[in-house]
Protein backbone atom coordinates (compact mmCIF):
# COMPACT_ATOMS: atom_id res chain seq x y z
CA UNK A 1 0.00 0.00 0.00
CA UNK A 2 0.99 3.65 -0.47
CA UNK A 3 1.71 5.67 2.35
CA UNK A 4 -0.73 7.86 4.09
CA UNK A 5 0.32 10.74 2.93
CA UNK A 6 0.58 9.82 -0.57
CA UNK A 7 -3.11 9.14 -0.63
CA UNK A 8 -4.34 12.18 -1.93
CA UNK A 9 -1.18 13.51 -4.26
CA UNK A 10 -0.48 12.02 -7.59
CA UNK A 11 2.46 9.77 -8.19
CA UNK A 12 4.79 9.66 -11.02
CA UNK A 13 5.14 5.56 -12.36
CA UNK A 14 8.32 4.99 -13.85
CA UNK A 15 8.81 1.40 -14.46
CA UNK A 16 8.00 -1.63 -13.22
CA UNK A 17 8.13 -1.24 -9.56
CA UNK A 18 6.24 1.67 -8.98
CA UNK A 19 3.57 0.15 -11.62
CA UNK A 20 3.39 -2.81 -9.63
CA UNK A 21 2.78 -0.69 -6.02
CA UNK A 22 0.33 1.46 -7.48
CA UNK A 23 -1.78 -1.17 -8.98
CA UNK A 24 -1.43 -3.37 -5.99
CA UNK A 25 -2.42 0.14 -4.07
CA UNK A 26 -5.51 0.54 -6.44
CA UNK A 27 -6.71 -3.17 -6.39
CA UNK A 28 -6.14 -2.74 -2.20
CA UNK A 29 -8.81 0.30 -1.84
CA UNK A 30 -11.45 -0.65 -4.63
CA UNK A 31 -14.52 -1.77 -3.37
CA UNK A 32 -17.25 -1.88 -6.06
CA UNK A 33 -15.76 -2.06 -9.60
CA UNK A 34 -12.61 -1.46 -11.71
CA UNK A 35 -12.86 -0.32 -15.40
CA UNK A 36 -9.11 -1.81 -16.90
CA UNK A 37 -7.83 -0.97 -20.73
CA UNK A 38 -4.64 -1.98 -21.64
CA UNK A 39 -3.77 -1.94 -25.59
CA UNK A 40 -0.39 -4.15 -24.09
CA UNK A 41 -0.13 -6.81 -21.55
CA UNK A 42 2.89 -6.83 -19.71
CA UNK A 43 3.34 -10.52 -18.17
CA UNK A 44 5.32 -8.68 -16.03
CA UNK A 45 2.68 -6.91 -14.38
CA UNK A 46 -0.62 -8.91 -15.83
CA UNK A 47 0.63 -12.31 -14.58
CA UNK A 48 2.57 -11.09 -11.09
CA UNK A 49 1.35 -13.40 -8.37
CA UNK A 50 0.85 -10.10 -6.06
CA UNK A 51 -1.55 -9.04 -8.50
CA UNK A 52 -3.63 -12.18 -9.28
CA UNK A 53 -3.42 -12.43 -5.74
CA UNK A 54 -5.11 -8.94 -5.04
CA UNK A 55 -7.81 -9.43 -7.57
CA UNK A 56 -8.32 -12.79 -6.11
CA UNK A 57 -8.41 -11.92 -2.53
CA UNK A 58 -10.84 -8.80 -2.93
CA UNK A 59 -13.58 -10.25 -5.34
CA UNK A 60 -13.41 -13.70 -2.16
CA UNK A 61 -13.75 -10.91 0.81
CA UNK A 62 -16.09 -8.70 -1.47
CA UNK A 63 -18.32 -11.12 -3.57
CA UNK A 64 -20.45 -7.91 -5.56
CA UNK A 65 -16.62 -6.71 -6.82
CA UNK A 66 -16.47 -6.14 -10.39
CA UNK A 67 -13.40 -5.91 -13.17
CA UNK A 68 -14.20 -5.02 -16.19
CA UNK A 69 -10.99 -5.53 -18.43
CA UNK A 70 -10.43 -4.55 -22.03
CA UNK A 71 -7.03 -6.53 -23.71
CA UNK A 72 -6.02 -7.17 -26.82
CA UNK A 73 -6.75 -10.31 -28.37
CA UNK A 74 -5.87 -13.24 -26.34
CA UNK A 75 -3.78 -15.14 -28.67
CA UNK A 76 -1.10 -12.01 -28.20
CA UNK A 77 -0.69 -12.72 -24.36
CA UNK A 78 -2.56 -15.92 -23.08
CA UNK A 79 1.10 -17.87 -23.33
CA UNK A 80 2.49 -15.03 -21.16
CA UNK A 81 -0.17 -14.57 -18.44
CA UNK A 82 -1.43 -17.72 -17.82
CA UNK A 83 -2.34 -16.77 -14.60
CA UNK A 84 -4.59 -14.02 -15.52
CA UNK A 85 -5.61 -16.55 -17.45
CA UNK A 86 -7.01 -19.30 -14.87
CA UNK A 87 -8.40 -16.43 -12.27
CA UNK A 88 -10.46 -15.73 -15.14
CA UNK A 89 -11.74 -18.89 -15.74
CA UNK A 90 -12.22 -19.18 -12.19
CA UNK A 91 -13.82 -15.78 -11.34
CA UNK A 92 -16.20 -16.12 -14.46
CA UNK A 93 -18.82 -13.92 -12.80
CA UNK A 94 -16.50 -10.86 -11.02
CA UNK A 95 -14.01 -10.79 -13.92
CA UNK A 96 -15.37 -9.56 -17.60
CA UNK A 97 -12.84 -10.04 -20.02
CA UNK A 98 -13.45 -8.19 -23.51
CA UNK A 99 -11.51 -7.44 -26.59
CA UNK A 100 -12.22 -3.88 -28.45
CA UNK A 101 -13.84 -4.60 -32.04
CA UNK A 102 -10.61 -2.65 -33.48
CA UNK A 103 -13.01 -1.60 -36.70
CA UNK A 104 -15.09 0.23 -34.08
CA UNK A 105 -12.17 1.73 -31.85
CA UNK A 106 -12.86 5.84 -31.72
CA UNK A 107 -9.81 7.41 -33.33
CA UNK A 108 -8.53 8.49 -29.66
CA UNK A 109 -4.65 8.73 -28.92
CA UNK A 110 -5.39 7.39 -25.22
CA UNK A 111 -6.66 4.17 -26.97
CA UNK A 112 -2.77 3.60 -27.34
CA UNK A 113 -2.25 4.26 -23.36
CA UNK A 114 -3.22 2.07 -20.60
CA UNK A 115 -5.29 2.75 -17.48
CA UNK A 116 -7.62 1.16 -14.37
CA UNK A 117 -9.84 3.50 -13.29
CA UNK A 118 -11.43 1.82 -9.59
CA UNK A 119 -14.51 2.83 -8.67
CA UNK A 120 -14.96 5.81 -10.05
CA UNK A 121 -11.92 8.03 -7.91
CA UNK A 122 -8.78 6.78 -8.03
CA UNK A 123 -6.86 6.12 -11.89
CA UNK A 124 -4.04 4.63 -12.89
CA UNK A 125 -2.74 6.13 -16.10
CA UNK A 126 0.12 4.93 -18.26
CA UNK A 127 1.12 6.74 -20.65
CA UNK A 128 3.76 4.74 -21.91
CA UNK A 129 2.19 1.06 -21.24
CA UNK A 130 4.89 -0.45 -22.96
CA UNK A 131 7.88 0.84 -20.50
CA UNK A 132 5.19 1.46 -17.97
CA UNK A 133 5.29 5.05 -17.15
CA UNK A 134 2.91 7.11 -15.78
CA UNK A 135 0.68 8.69 -13.21
CA UNK A 136 -1.41 7.17 -10.55
CA UNK A 137 -4.34 10.17 -8.83
CA UNK A 138 -5.79 8.01 -5.71
CA UNK A 139 -8.41 11.16 -5.66
CA UNK A 140 -10.97 11.76 -8.71
CA UNK A 141 -10.10 14.00 -11.61
CA UNK A 142 -11.70 15.69 -15.00
CA UNK A 143 -8.86 13.61 -16.79
CA UNK A 144 -10.46 10.27 -15.26
CA UNK A 145 -13.96 10.67 -16.01
CA UNK A 146 -12.74 11.59 -19.51
CA UNK A 147 -11.27 7.94 -19.33
CA UNK A 148 -13.94 6.50 -17.87
CA UNK A 149 -16.41 7.64 -20.58
CA UNK A 150 -14.02 6.53 -23.53
CA UNK A 151 -13.87 2.80 -21.47
CA UNK A 152 -17.69 3.11 -21.13
CA UNK A 153 -17.64 3.62 -25.03
CA UNK A 154 -15.18 0.97 -25.96
CA UNK A 155 -16.45 -1.66 -23.88
CA UNK A 156 -20.36 -1.41 -25.31
CA UNK A 157 -18.47 -1.74 -28.59
CA UNK A 158 -16.84 -4.84 -27.71
CA UNK A 159 -17.19 -8.37 -27.30
CA UNK A 160 -15.93 -11.72 -25.32
CA UNK A 161 -12.60 -12.62 -26.85
CA UNK A 162 -13.14 -15.68 -29.17
CA UNK A 163 -9.35 -17.19 -28.12
CA UNK A 164 -11.12 -17.47 -24.51
CA UNK A 165 -15.01 -18.62 -24.84
CA UNK A 166 -13.73 -21.97 -25.33
CA UNK A 167 -12.71 -21.55 -22.00
CA UNK A 168 -15.97 -20.30 -20.35
CA UNK A 169 -14.25 -16.70 -20.07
Amino acid sequence: MMADGDRSSTIVLDGLDDSRRALLDLLGGMRRTVHWYTPLVRSELYNDPDVLAAIRDRVVSQPKVRLHLLLPPARDWRNACPGLVRLGERLTTALNLRTPDRQALPDRPELGQGFAIADERTLLHFSDPRRLLGIYEPRPTERMKELLELFRDVWNRSQADSDLRWLGI
